[in-house]
Protein backbone atom coordinates (compact mmCIF):
# COMPACT_ATOMS: atom_id res chain seq x y z
CA UNK A 1 0.00 0.00 0.00
CA UNK A 2 1.19 3.63 -0.39
CA UNK A 3 2.26 5.00 2.32
CA UNK A 4 1.05 8.05 3.58
CA UNK A 5 3.04 11.41 3.22
CA UNK A 6 1.99 14.80 4.54
CA UNK A 7 -2.01 15.11 5.11
CA UNK A 8 -3.48 15.71 1.48
CA UNK A 9 -5.47 18.94 0.84
CA UNK A 10 -8.97 18.17 1.93
CA UNK A 11 -12.04 20.57 0.95
CA UNK A 12 -15.86 20.34 0.99
CA UNK A 13 -18.24 21.79 -1.29
CA UNK A 14 -21.71 21.98 -1.24
CA UNK A 15 -23.71 22.23 -4.59
CA UNK A 16 -26.77 24.25 -3.97
CA UNK A 17 -30.69 22.59 -4.68
CA UNK A 18 -32.06 23.08 -8.09
CA UNK A 19 -35.77 23.07 -9.96
CA UNK A 20 -35.34 18.80 -9.52
CA UNK A 21 -33.97 18.35 -6.16
CA UNK A 22 -34.95 20.27 -3.07
CA UNK A 23 -31.04 19.11 -1.16
CA UNK A 24 -28.20 20.29 -1.66
CA UNK A 25 -25.31 17.24 -2.69
CA UNK A 26 -22.09 17.01 -0.39
CA UNK A 27 -18.68 16.83 -2.15
CA UNK A 28 -15.62 15.73 0.01
CA UNK A 29 -12.51 16.88 -2.47
CA UNK A 30 -9.09 15.11 -1.64
CA UNK A 31 -5.86 16.01 -3.20
CA UNK A 32 -2.12 15.92 -3.04
CA UNK A 33 -0.68 17.74 -0.73
CA UNK A 34 1.68 19.56 -3.18
CA UNK A 35 -0.95 20.12 -5.51
CA UNK A 36 1.04 18.03 -8.37
CA UNK A 37 -1.86 16.28 -9.45
CA UNK A 38 -2.19 13.75 -12.13
CA UNK A 39 -4.46 15.29 -14.91
CA UNK A 40 -7.96 13.18 -15.03
CA UNK A 41 -9.89 13.52 -11.72
CA UNK A 42 -11.38 10.77 -9.67
CA UNK A 43 -15.26 10.76 -8.93
CA UNK A 44 -15.99 8.52 -6.42
CA UNK A 45 -19.43 6.80 -6.06
CA UNK A 46 -21.08 5.29 -2.57
CA UNK A 47 -23.40 2.20 -2.25
CA UNK A 48 -26.97 1.56 -1.49
CA UNK A 49 -26.03 2.09 2.13
CA UNK A 50 -22.64 4.00 3.46
CA UNK A 51 -22.62 6.90 1.04
CA UNK A 52 -18.90 8.70 1.23
CA UNK A 53 -17.95 8.60 4.46
CA UNK A 54 -16.53 5.16 3.89
CA UNK A 55 -13.94 6.23 1.35
CA UNK A 56 -12.21 8.15 3.66
CA UNK A 57 -12.44 6.48 7.30
CA UNK A 58 -9.55 7.01 9.38
CA UNK A 59 -8.09 3.90 10.85
CA UNK A 60 -4.41 4.18 8.86
CA UNK A 61 -4.58 2.76 5.43
CA UNK A 62 -8.81 2.34 5.07
CA UNK A 63 -9.15 5.27 3.13
CA UNK A 64 -9.33 5.25 -0.50
CA UNK A 65 -9.24 9.13 -1.01
CA UNK A 66 -6.16 9.34 1.25
CA UNK A 67 -4.88 6.20 -1.18
CA UNK A 68 -5.62 8.04 -3.97
CA UNK A 69 -4.09 11.33 -3.41
CA UNK A 70 -1.02 10.01 -2.23
CA UNK A 71 -0.64 7.99 -5.46
CA UNK A 72 -1.16 11.93 -6.99
CA UNK A 73 -4.81 11.61 -7.89
CA UNK A 74 -6.71 14.64 -7.16
CA UNK A 75 -10.46 13.08 -6.24
CA UNK A 76 -13.78 14.07 -5.11
CA UNK A 77 -16.08 11.58 -3.17
CA UNK A 78 -20.14 12.42 -3.77
CA UNK A 79 -23.42 12.13 -1.42
CA UNK A 80 -26.30 11.22 -3.16
CA UNK A 81 -29.47 13.06 -1.72
CA UNK A 82 -29.96 11.96 1.69
CA UNK A 83 -26.56 9.92 2.09
CA UNK A 84 -23.82 11.47 4.05
CA UNK A 85 -24.11 15.36 4.47
CA UNK A 86 -26.55 15.43 1.09
CA UNK A 87 -28.84 16.51 3.45
CA UNK A 88 -30.98 17.86 5.35
CA UNK A 89 -34.03 16.33 3.64
CA UNK A 90 -37.41 16.99 3.96
CA UNK A 91 -38.53 13.73 2.89
CA UNK A 92 -35.76 11.72 5.58
CA UNK A 93 -36.57 14.30 8.37
CA UNK A 94 -40.31 12.93 8.23
CA UNK A 95 -41.25 9.67 9.92
CA UNK A 96 -39.92 6.98 7.33
CA UNK A 97 -44.05 5.62 6.49
CA UNK A 98 -44.85 9.07 5.27
CA UNK A 99 -42.83 9.24 2.36
CA UNK A 100 -41.74 6.15 -0.51
CA UNK A 101 -38.66 5.14 -0.67
CA UNK A 102 -36.12 7.61 -0.81
CA UNK A 103 -33.24 8.54 -4.19
CA UNK A 104 -34.35 6.22 -6.88
CA UNK A 105 -31.90 5.60 -9.64
CA UNK A 106 -32.89 8.40 -11.80
CA UNK A 107 -32.47 10.56 -8.93
CA UNK A 108 -28.98 9.11 -8.29
CA UNK A 109 -28.42 9.78 -12.44
CA UNK A 110 -29.32 12.82 -11.49
CA UNK A 111 -27.06 13.92 -8.76
CA UNK A 112 -23.81 11.80 -10.29
CA UNK A 113 -24.37 14.04 -13.28
CA UNK A 114 -24.34 17.34 -11.18
CA UNK A 115 -21.60 16.52 -9.51
CA UNK A 116 -19.32 15.31 -13.08
CA UNK A 117 -20.20 18.31 -13.93
CA UNK A 118 -19.11 20.75 -10.80
CA UNK A 119 -15.74 18.63 -11.10
CA UNK A 120 -14.60 19.04 -14.45
CA UNK A 121 -15.47 22.69 -14.09
CA UNK A 122 -13.53 23.08 -11.03
CA UNK A 123 -10.66 20.95 -12.09
CA UNK A 124 -11.01 22.48 -16.10
CA UNK A 125 -10.84 18.56 -17.33
CA UNK A 126 -13.02 17.53 -20.07
CA UNK A 127 -13.43 13.73 -18.39
CA UNK A 128 -13.23 12.29 -15.42
CA UNK A 129 -12.16 8.87 -14.04
CA UNK A 130 -15.43 7.35 -12.31
CA UNK A 131 -15.48 4.78 -9.45
CA UNK A 132 -18.81 3.02 -8.67
CA UNK A 133 -19.59 1.09 -5.39
CA UNK A 134 -22.35 -1.65 -5.40
CA UNK A 135 -25.43 0.08 -6.45
CA UNK A 136 -23.06 3.01 -7.34
CA UNK A 137 -21.53 0.42 -10.13
CA UNK A 138 -25.24 0.65 -10.97
CA UNK A 139 -25.08 4.13 -11.54
CA UNK A 140 -22.28 4.92 -12.53
CA UNK A 141 -22.66 2.58 -15.21
CA UNK A 142 -26.32 4.55 -16.42
CA UNK A 143 -24.27 7.43 -16.76
CA UNK A 144 -21.61 5.74 -18.48
CA UNK A 145 -24.30 4.34 -21.11
CA UNK A 146 -25.41 7.90 -21.44
CA UNK A 147 -22.12 10.37 -21.24
CA UNK A 148 -19.11 8.43 -22.23
CA UNK A 149 -17.25 11.92 -23.81
CA UNK A 150 -17.16 13.06 -19.88
CA UNK A 151 -15.49 9.34 -18.92
CA UNK A 152 -11.81 8.42 -19.21
CA UNK A 153 -11.51 5.31 -17.12
CA UNK A 154 -14.87 3.55 -15.40
CA UNK A 155 -14.04 1.37 -12.25
CA UNK A 156 -17.19 -0.77 -11.28
CA UNK A 157 -15.81 -2.10 -7.74
CA UNK A 158 -18.34 -4.98 -6.30
CA UNK A 159 -20.50 -4.35 -8.98
CA UNK A 160 -24.33 -6.07 -9.17
CA UNK A 161 -25.83 -6.27 -12.81
CA UNK A 162 -28.99 -8.62 -13.06
CA UNK A 163 -28.88 -12.53 -11.16
CA UNK A 164 -31.60 -13.75 -8.90
CA UNK A 165 -30.44 -13.34 -5.76
CA UNK A 166 -32.51 -14.88 -3.34
CA UNK A 167 -30.28 -13.85 0.41
CA UNK A 168 -31.57 -10.36 -0.85
CA UNK A 169 -34.94 -11.59 -2.27
CA UNK A 170 -35.65 -12.24 1.03
CA UNK A 171 -34.69 -8.96 2.92
CA UNK A 172 -36.46 -6.73 0.43
CA UNK A 173 -39.46 -8.44 -0.61
CA UNK A 174 -43.04 -8.40 0.67
CA UNK A 175 -43.03 -11.37 3.38
CA UNK A 176 -46.35 -11.98 1.80
CA UNK A 177 -45.80 -11.83 -1.49
CA UNK A 178 -42.10 -12.20 -2.77
CA UNK A 179 -42.83 -11.11 -6.63
CA UNK A 180 -42.62 -7.53 -5.12
CA UNK A 181 -41.39 -4.83 -2.97
CA UNK A 182 -41.80 -4.90 0.84
CA UNK A 183 -44.71 -2.25 1.42
CA UNK A 184 -43.14 -1.56 4.53
CA UNK A 185 -40.28 -0.24 3.71
CA UNK A 186 -40.77 3.35 3.78
CA UNK A 187 -38.35 6.35 2.74
CA UNK A 188 -35.30 5.58 5.03
CA UNK A 189 -33.87 3.39 7.14
CA UNK A 190 -31.64 2.77 10.39
CA UNK A 191 -28.35 1.40 10.24
CA UNK A 192 -26.02 0.67 13.21
CA UNK A 193 -23.48 -1.58 14.48
CA UNK A 194 -25.16 -5.09 14.79
CA UNK A 195 -26.53 -4.63 10.91
CA UNK A 196 -23.25 -3.91 9.54
CA UNK A 197 -21.94 -7.46 11.19
CA UNK A 198 -24.69 -9.26 10.14
CA UNK A 199 -24.23 -8.27 7.07
CA UNK A 200 -20.43 -8.15 6.86
CA UNK A 201 -20.21 -11.46 8.74
CA UNK A 202 -22.24 -13.31 5.95
CA UNK A 203 -19.48 -13.02 3.52
CA UNK A 204 -17.34 -14.91 6.22
CA UNK A 205 -16.62 -18.32 4.65
CA UNK A 206 -16.71 -21.02 7.00
CA UNK A 207 -13.41 -22.12 9.34
CA UNK A 208 -12.65 -18.40 8.44
CA UNK A 209 -12.42 -16.00 11.30
CA UNK A 210 -13.30 -11.94 10.91
CA UNK A 211 -10.17 -10.77 11.63
CA UNK A 212 -9.03 -12.19 8.53
CA UNK A 213 -10.90 -10.05 6.72
CA UNK A 214 -10.51 -6.63 8.80
CA UNK A 215 -9.34 -4.88 12.02
CA UNK A 216 -11.64 -4.83 15.07
CA UNK A 217 -11.71 -1.64 15.11
CA UNK A 218 -13.10 -1.01 11.48
CA UNK A 219 -16.80 -2.09 11.59
CA UNK A 220 -17.14 0.89 14.26
CA UNK A 221 -15.50 3.74 12.80
CA UNK A 222 -17.45 3.21 9.93
CA UNK A 223 -20.62 3.68 11.62
CA UNK A 224 -19.09 6.46 14.08
CA UNK A 225 -18.45 8.56 10.47
CA UNK A 226 -21.66 7.92 8.84
CA UNK A 227 -23.39 8.90 12.11
CA UNK A 228 -21.32 11.97 12.52
CA UNK A 229 -22.34 12.70 9.11
CA UNK A 230 -26.10 12.58 10.11
CA UNK A 231 -27.89 15.49 12.02
CA UNK A 232 -30.55 12.91 13.26
CA UNK A 233 -28.20 10.51 14.83
CA UNK A 234 -27.88 12.32 17.76
CA UNK A 235 -31.30 11.21 19.01
CA UNK A 236 -30.64 8.03 19.10
CA UNK A 237 -29.47 5.60 22.14
CA UNK A 238 -27.27 3.46 19.77
CA UNK A 239 -24.62 5.16 17.02
CA UNK A 240 -26.91 4.87 13.87
CA UNK A 241 -27.65 6.71 10.96
CA UNK A 242 -30.08 7.30 8.26
CA UNK A 243 -30.15 5.18 4.89
CA UNK A 244 -32.69 6.40 2.27
CA UNK A 245 -34.46 2.75 0.77
CA UNK A 246 -34.75 4.08 -2.59
CA UNK A 247 -31.39 1.56 -3.88
CA UNK A 248 -33.47 -1.02 -2.67
CA UNK A 249 -35.90 -1.17 -5.34
CA UNK A 250 -33.72 -0.76 -7.80
CA UNK A 251 -31.66 -3.60 -6.13
CA UNK A 252 -34.91 -5.51 -5.96
CA UNK A 253 -35.03 -5.62 -9.58
CA UNK A 254 -31.44 -6.75 -10.28
CA UNK A 255 -31.80 -9.50 -8.10
CA UNK A 256 -34.62 -10.85 -9.78
CA UNK A 257 -32.76 -10.87 -12.85
CA UNK A 258 -33.97 -8.23 -14.30
CA UNK A 259 -31.17 -5.46 -15.44
CA UNK A 260 -31.55 -1.79 -15.31
CA UNK A 261 -28.78 -0.84 -17.67
CA UNK A 262 -27.20 -2.79 -20.75
CA UNK A 263 -23.75 -3.12 -20.54
CA UNK A 264 -23.06 -3.28 -24.14
CA UNK A 265 -23.75 0.17 -24.48
CA UNK A 266 -21.19 1.15 -22.31
CA UNK A 267 -17.38 2.31 -24.62
CA UNK A 268 -15.51 3.76 -21.81
CA UNK A 269 -12.31 1.37 -20.71
CA UNK A 270 -13.24 -0.31 -17.60
CA UNK A 271 -12.30 -2.67 -14.73
CA UNK A 272 -14.35 -5.01 -13.15
CA UNK A 273 -13.21 -5.71 -9.60
CA UNK A 274 -14.94 -7.89 -6.52
CA UNK A 275 -13.58 -9.53 -3.19
CA UNK A 276 -13.63 -13.36 -3.95
CA UNK A 277 -16.21 -13.89 -0.97
CA UNK A 278 -18.34 -11.01 -2.21
CA UNK A 279 -22.09 -12.49 -1.56
CA UNK A 280 -23.68 -9.44 -3.19
CA UNK A 281 -21.49 -9.10 -6.29
CA UNK A 282 -21.28 -12.92 -7.39
CA UNK A 283 -19.07 -14.12 -9.20
CA UNK A 284 -21.61 -15.62 -11.97
CA UNK A 285 -22.97 -12.06 -12.17
CA UNK A 286 -19.69 -10.41 -12.40
CA UNK A 287 -18.40 -12.25 -15.19
CA UNK A 288 -21.66 -12.24 -16.90
CA UNK A 289 -21.48 -8.01 -16.73
CA UNK A 290 -17.97 -8.40 -18.06
CA UNK A 291 -18.54 -10.27 -20.83
CA UNK A 292 -21.43 -8.15 -21.81
CA UNK A 293 -19.61 -4.55 -21.88
CA UNK A 294 -19.07 -2.94 -25.15
CA UNK A 295 -16.03 -1.55 -24.20
CA UNK A 296 -13.09 -2.49 -26.21
CA UNK A 297 -10.61 -2.04 -23.42
CA UNK A 298 -11.22 -3.99 -20.30
CA UNK A 299 -10.21 -6.14 -17.18
CA UNK A 300 -11.43 -8.31 -14.40
CA UNK A 301 -9.79 -8.97 -11.48
CA UNK A 302 -10.82 -10.86 -8.08
CA UNK A 303 -8.84 -10.02 -4.72
CA UNK A 304 -8.91 -12.85 -1.77
CA UNK A 305 -9.67 -12.75 0.46
CA UNK A 306 -12.06 -10.13 0.31
CA UNK A 307 -16.17 -9.58 0.93
CA UNK A 308 -18.01 -6.82 -0.69
CA UNK A 309 -16.54 -4.59 1.85
CA UNK A 310 -13.13 -4.79 0.56
CA UNK A 311 -12.31 -1.40 0.56
CA UNK A 312 -11.57 -1.07 4.39
CA UNK A 313 -9.99 -4.95 4.53
CA UNK A 314 -6.78 -6.22 5.08
CA UNK A 315 -6.81 -6.67 1.00
CA UNK A 316 -7.67 -2.86 0.61
CA UNK A 317 -4.12 -2.38 -0.50
CA UNK A 318 -4.33 -4.46 -3.14
CA UNK A 319 -7.92 -2.84 -4.22
CA UNK A 320 -6.33 0.05 -4.35
CA UNK A 321 -3.47 -0.94 -6.68
CA UNK A 322 -5.41 -2.47 -9.02
CA UNK A 323 -7.34 0.92 -9.19
CA UNK A 324 -4.13 2.61 -9.57
CA UNK A 325 -3.03 0.80 -12.51
CA UNK A 326 -6.05 0.59 -14.37
CA UNK A 327 -6.17 4.38 -13.98
CA UNK A 328 -2.47 5.27 -15.25
CA UNK A 329 -2.80 3.51 -17.78
CA UNK A 330 -4.83 6.12 -19.64
CA UNK A 331 -1.76 8.42 -19.41
CA UNK A 332 -0.73 10.35 -22.18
Amino acid sequence: MQAFGPEPLRREHRLAPDDGRDVPLSILEVAPADGDAERTPVVLLHGATFGAPMFDLRPPGLSMQRDLAARGWRNFALDIRGYGQSTPSPTLDAPPETNDPYARLTDAVDDLAAGIRFVRERTGCGRVHLIGFSWGSVVASVFAERNAAELDRLVLYAPVYAEVNDMWIDKIADPANRTRVNPALGAYRWVDLAQLLSRWDADIPDGASSADFRAEAVPPAIIEALAAADPASGDRKEPSFRAPTGALVDLFEIFNGRPLYDPGRISTPTLVVRGANDTTSTVSDAVNLFHRLGARRKRFVTISPGSHFLCVERNAAELFDEIDVFLKSSAD
